[in-house]
């Protein structure tokens, strides 16, 4: 794929991702004890071989810029191409927030201008799954499309999701004959993984004229409107797939980690997922602790007892204290005798001794970041 530049628009996320996504966006979401969301993409990315990236930003971009730094870490750092951070209210083409991927689009332009790749694979930063880009580009010029979509029969759905997804209609040869918006279901479906391959020139053609319209979403007003006058195909994402768009998706998809296919698939079976080094020791599991079924990232202390849990690095859980089912993120220190059930604790959080904080499996309980729990 060296004729070929990728987009990813790191958006802000759902609203109903909550105080999840108070301090940082959707793609900087911590993931499986040690990666960000982001990561899984940039991995993909790298691993298919495109070496020029541009990450459109919206609004709490502060972590995701300091993750990504120079790109060293996926080694897309280069003296020409490599990662471009593209951050909002520059070039004075953006006044507001960026109504959608479409409406980034068209504000960040200039940076596909000075593309030389001739080929555009966009991506969706609320998405994580891994896959060979090359497969998708294989599929386009084999067929002659003039886009081509990655989709999922697989994808991971919460139940009573609320948010809309692309179900495509493709029919036998694997051409899109059209799509539907509804709420998504379990009850399965082609959906869109928001991965899409078509050139440069076309993008920008089919971005500034829905813009001319005052039409900003990618999929209903760029995508939708090109199935009746551009050929579109299709190629399938097989394997794990998730979205993330409420606090139960991303505490179901957290907690998929605990899953040992899940991880070789995520992690090993497709290359490694890289990710900023941040040195730290191993987890010290002290005398008397008890540990089930839970994934731990460096440098945690472990002296109480914690259960089908993702505890991510730096972490304490003192003496005494009870964790299960929970997801624990960087940096927090869980006080002796504490119980947790069904929690998302964010980064930075002290839970004092003794103190209790119960969810349900259906509506986690989610502390914010910096928070003091006496």
């Amino acid at each position: 794929m060296n004729d070929t530049f990728a987009i990813v628009y790191a958006g802000h996320g759902n609203p109903l991702l909550g105080d999840l996504i108070a301090h940082r966006c959707v793609a900087a979401l911590p993931l499986a004890g040690r990666y960000r969301t982001i990561d899984v993409l940039l991995s993909n990315i790298a691993q298919s071989g495109v070496r020029d990236v541009g990450v459109i930003m919206q609004r709490n971009f502060q972590s995701l810029v300091e993750h990504i730094g120079s790109g060293d870490a996926w080694d897309l750092h280069s003296k020409r191409g490599g990662v471009a951070l593209l951050t909002p209210f520059d070039q004075g083409l953006s006044t507001d927030i960026y109504r959608s991927f479409g409406d980034a689009l068209m504000a960040k332009r200039y940076y596909c201008d000075r593309q030389h790749g001739k080929y555009c694979l966009l991506l969706a930063s609320d998405m994580v799954y891994r896959a060979d880009y090359n497969r998708m580009m294989e599929r386009h010029l084999e067929t002659g499309a003039d886009i081509t979509l990655l989709y999922s029969r697989e994808l991971h759905l919460g139940v009573g999701d609320p948010t809309h997804l692309a179900n495509l209609h493709i029919d036998d040869d694997g051409w899109v004959r059209g799509a539907d918006f509804e709420p998504a279901t379990l009850e399965g479906g082609c959906y869109n993984l928001g991965a899409t391959i078509m050139t440069k020139e076309l993008l920008l053609r089919l971005v500034e004229n829905a813009a001319a319209e005052g039409r900003y979403n990618f999929v209903t007003d760029v995508i939708e409107p090109a199935l009746s006058t551009h050929r579109v195909a299709a190629v399938e994402h097989k394997g794990y797939a998730g979205r993330l768009t409420t606090v139960k998706s991303y505490f179901d998809m957290t907690r998929d980690m605990l899953d040992p296919e899940v991880r070789d698939e995520l992690f090993y079976a497709h290359g490694p997922v890289y990710t900023r080094v941040m040195d730290a020791p191993p987890v010290r599991y002290a005398k008397g602790c008890i540990v089930e079924n839970s994934v731990f990232g460096n440098g945690c202390d472990v002296r109480g007892r914690v259960v089908g849990s993702v505890v991510f690095r730096g972490v304490s859980v003192e003496t005494d204290a009870d964790v299960e089912n929970c997801v624990i993120m960087q940096d927090s220190r869980i006080g002796a005798g504490a119980y947790l059930r069904n929690a998302i604790i964010d980064k930075d959080v002290i839970v004092g001794e003794g103190a209790r904080l119960v969810g349900t499996p259906d509506a986690q309980l989610v502390v914010r970041k910096g928070t003091i729990v006496e």
